[in-house]
């Protein structure tokens, strides 16, 4: 499922006001108040919480991808990684697809590995949650208090589940005519 999204949480001392200013540079748009990032058709953005506090320091992101975990690894530390940001939550949004949110509960129930918090559609499956909700299923990574997560690792835990969920189909024994040897 090529059309979910990873989204980021975090915090830094840089406003939104200096964030757009040190992104300019980095060729990133302004886009609806949001800084954002595109290349063949994969998005890379970061929108400031909407309302921040004036007398805090701390400000407030949230950044979404739909490319690669290894590419947007790379434009957060190029973007954000300088600032040294907090993380305080890592998510990916999966349409359900072909499957029904009855169905999707029922596959992660007959799963061994898979935790049933409760009957509404809440597992786990190491340090990330799953949430059957009605048209996606949610999976996030949260830290324990006052710490920050490691984007790199989060990021690789929730695509292995990602990927264990909802395979992508490849077929070994495929092979296309032009690269066919005749």
């Amino acid at each position: 499922m090529e059309n979910g999204e990873f989204k980021v949480t975090c915090f830094t001392g840089l406003s939104p006001e200096r964030m757009k200013g040190a992104l300019k540079g980095l060729h990133f748009k302004d886009v609806k108040g949001s800084y954002q990032w595109e290349l063949d058709g994969h998005v890379f953005r970061i929108e400031p919480f909407q309302n921040q506090p004036r007398y805090d320091n701390v400000f407030g992101y949230r950044v979404y991808f739909n490319g690669s975990i290894d590419g947007a690894a790379y434009l957060f530390d190029l973007s954000l990684g300088y600032l040294e940001p907090k993380i305080t939550g890592l998510e990916y949004n999966m349409p359900h697809g072909k499957k029904s949110r009855y169905d999707w509960i029922k596959d992660l129930s007959s799963r061994r590995t898979y935790l049933k918090s409760s009957r509404m559609g809440l597992f786990k499956k190491g340090k990330t949650g799953i949430v059957v909700l009605d048209d996606l299923v949610n999976l996030q990574i949260r830290p324990a208090k006052k710490e920050s997560l490691k984007l790199i690792e989060g990021l690789k835990e929730i695509d292995f589940i990602r990927d264990e969920l909802s395979p992508q189909e490849f077929d070994l024994f495929s092979c296309s005519e032009e690269g066919a040897v005749v």
